[in-house]
């Protein structure tokens, strides 16, 4: 017994909590959701398949999937605990969900369809989710598609520069606001112009 708690409490002390939190800003500023009225009335999106690797090629997963959804403070921060944390080589994930997971049905949870991010069973999950108003016309991005030529889902790879046990993500939103959303100020299904802008979206992603 007294071995037994020896390497309970050993393993306890080589515990290692890892914090990953998500943010948005336009120029300086944060984004806070406030209403339909505001440049940014809502933004959504999927992060799935969140992981770690570490320096000796170890790759940790963080979450399966995740709704970010910034009317809600308590989904932008994301927590794991694992023995033994090695330094961390970078963060990836995927924007939006993969095609098995959407052709698969609807699921509960994040999935869940009365999350307002799910069309039908035939177009899929919508990956990314963002509303508001800009040069005085209101704006509506739903990105998704799972199968070509029609594939939104983007890889999203951070390198980590400085090692921390707390990474912030952000999503500068400026050129999407300036050049993106005067250009294609709906879209609602998927299509080639959703991917173009997923893949836009995607590269703007930084470690803070």
């Amino acid at each position: 017994m007294k071995v037994l708690l020896v390497l309970v409490l050993s393993s306890a002390l080589n515990l290692a909590a890892q914090r990953i939190s998500f943010s948005a800003e336009i120029g300086d500023s944060m984004v806070h959701v406030l209403g339909d009225s505001k440049l940014v009335s809502k933004l959504m999106f999927y992060v799935s398949d969140l992981q770690l690797e570490t320096k000796d090629g170890v790759i940790l997963e963080m979450a399966s999937y995740r709704l970010i959804d910034f009317s809600d403070s308590n989904s932008l921060v994301i927590e794991a605990i694992y023995p033994d944390m090695k330094e961390v080589k970078a963060i990836q994930f995927k924007l939006g969900i993969d095609s098995i997971t959407n052709v698969s049905g609807a699921f509960g949870g994040a999935l869940d369809p009365t999350k307002g991010m799910y069309w039908s069973w035939q177009s899929g999950y919508i990956n990314f989710k963002m509303e508001g108003r800009v040069k005085d016309k209101n704006y509506l991005l739903h990105l998704g598609g799972y199968s070509s030529p029609f594939k939104a889902v983007q890889q999203v790879v951070l390198p980590v520069l400085h090692q921390s046990n707390e990474f912030k993500i952000v999503l500068p939103l400026k050129d999407l606001l300036q050049k993106e959303i005067p250009e294609n100020n709906i879209i609602m299904s998927p299509s080639l112009a959703a991917v173009l802008i997923s893949k836009k979206i995607a590269s703007f992603f930084y470690l803070h």
